[in-house]
């Protein structure tokens, strides 16, 4: 899927289905001509995380559900958020 720009939830096209390396993501945010300051994840945790922090921007990471947020980078701010 591809880089959503957003300035309010109900603009979010939510799709997926797993398997998503958010490396590759990541990355994508750092090579954009207009690179963002903040860089914001809403994911379940699975996935493989870069070893090093993105450069130039803030990286915050929605957990959604029960993965630890240990699992996730120290380099990233964590927010926990409850499964309904």
């Amino acid at each position: 899927h591809g880089i959503q720009k957003v300035k309010r939830a109900s603009q979010v096209d939510w799709s997926g289905g797993g398997g998503t390396d958010l490396r590759v993501g990541i990355q994508a945010a750092c090579e954009l001509k207009d690179r963002p300051d903040y860089l914001v994840i809403l994911t379940d945790g699975y996935t493989p995380w870069p070893n090093t922090k993105p450069p130039h921007m803030r990286v915050v990471i929605g957990l959604i559900g029960s993965c630890r947020p240990e699992s996730c980078p120290t380099w990233a701010e964590v927010i926990q958020i409850p499964k309904r």
